[in-house]
């Protein structure tokens, strides 16, 4: 965006709403999805995980953070 300094952190708004179908007769459930609104923009998920993960952003190692078991057990010796 214009005025915008390079590498500039800028704040989204984000909601997620649970969309519901239910039967008018019996008002059972009939399906369900998750939708996420992001900057003016929806994005539909079949479950309540996928539309999380979608917002968060993981960290992922590429090294494990603890040793295996038998590297104690020779440390101690």
């Amino acid at each position: 965006m214009p005025g915008e300094e390079e590498g500039a952190t800028r704040r989204l708004n984000w909601t997620i709403e649970k969309r519901t179908v239910a039967d008018k007769k019996s008002g059972r459930l009939m399906s369900a999805s998750y939708v996420l609104e992001r900057d003016g923009v929806e994005t539909e998920f079949a479950n309540l995980g996928l539309a999380r993960a979608a917002v968060n952003k993981t960290i992922t190692h590429p090294e494990r953070l603890t040793r295996p078991k038998a590297e104690y057990a020779k440390a101690k010796k």
